[in-house]
């Protein structure tokens, strides 16, 4: 149940990154027509594209952790004795499941602050903007505890072969339950 609704989740957020990306390519396509052909210029365009870009940032990096696709070096791990490998790859998406709380934990700060302007060409206060850091790293966090449990329940069943090609570049699906 949990699972779902996670994936879910991960279904919005891609779906609401894909929006932010085509927010930004129409914003600044549309600024540089403005600029260059009607020698006019869209006040408000660069700013907006620059926190659809944060929000975008933040939410795609959710996503990506919810299938475990970010970048990561493998070599120290795949050194390691098979009988050790399971445990450091628990042990590194633990640690950041804890870098990732501590981001929510000061971003939470920073969100009840008192601190944040208002743009002065959209009226928006950057409140909405920092935002997006809170939402990310929760979203991080929830995606990372997944994988983590998920990890946790194949070293309980002997899934010998998933932690065997951990980190090899292999095509197929990816993610919590599939295959790396």
């Amino acid at each position: 149940m949990f699972a779902r609704i996670l994936d879910g989740i991960d279904l919005v957020v891609r779906w609401v990154s894909i929006g932010l990306a085509a927010i930004i390519v129409l914003l600044l396509s549309a600024q540089i027509f403005f600029r260059y052909v009607l020698n006019d210029s869209i006040v408000w365009s660069e700013e907006v594209s620059t926190w659809c870009m944060v929000w975008l940032v933040f939410l795609g990096s959710a996503t990506i952790m919810h299938r475990w696709d970010h970048v990561h070096v493998p070599l120290f791990l795949q050194r390691l004795p098979m009988r050790m490998r399971p445990y450091f790859v628990v042990a590194a998406k633990a640690m950041t499941l804890l870098a990732v709380c501590l981001i929510a934990y000061y971003a939470a700060v920073i969100f009840q602050a008192r601190f944040h302007i208002v743009s002065q060409t959209t009226g928006v206060s950057t409140r909405w903007i920092k935002l997006s850091i809170l939402i990310g790293s929760i979203l991080m966090a929830l995606f990372a505890l997944r994988c983590i449990a998920v990890d946790i329940r194949r070293i309980v069943r002997g899934d010998r072969g998933y932690f065997e090609t951990y980190g090899e570049m292999v095509e197929g699906p990816t993610g919590p339950e599939g295959n790396r």
